[in-house]
């Protein structure tokens, strides 16, 4: 199988994440220093809601599972924090009890600059600028600095 194309950005979080950290993460006693976004290229647009662009997102989730944990081992490793964000949910993964969720579009909108738009089915979906909808996106926040989350993707990955 043929591994799409993925893109990582590393960016400081943003004033609402930083502004309502003990909702998004309340196990955590320090407000996150990095963010990564990754967009996952998909085989097909995802906005519809079928069996095929479903069995797609969860190819889509598992690949950036796969890659969220293995940042977090490595980072774990050196003493840093980071929590993965589970892409359909917008909850932490390890971080139980969240009461708000991350929305994943609207941080790379913010970011990014990437449009977005509501389905009929009140879903919002990503408007890549090359990818189109054909793109999925994920998070993950660390307590390390942005330098260091690329130096060790570079490292590393």
């Amino acid at each position: 199988m043929v591994k799409l194309p993925i893109e990582i950005y590393i960016h400081p979080p943003t004033q609402f994440i930083v502004d309502n950290v003990s909702d998004l993460l309340p196990k955590w006693k320090l407000v996150p220093r990095s963010i990564i976004i990754i967009l996952l290229h998909a085989k097909l647009p995802i906005e519809k809601i079928n069996q095929e662009t479903q069995t797609e997102k969860e190819r889509l989730k598992e690949e950036f599972l796969q890659l969220g944990n293995k940042l977090k081992y490595v980072l774990q490793q050196e003493n840093w924090l980071i929590e993965i964000i589970d892409p359909q949910e917008g909850k932490p993964i390890n971080s139980k009890n969240a009461t708000m969720n991350f929305d994943m579009i609207a941080i790379v909108n913010q970011i990014l600059g990437f449009n977005y738009y509501h389905t009929k089915q009140g879903c919002k979906v990503l408007n890549h600028p090359t990818q189109k909808t054909a793109i999925y996106p994920s998070l993950l926040v660390s307590d390390t600095d942005n330098i260091n989350i690329y130096n060790r993707l570079n490292y590393y990955f």
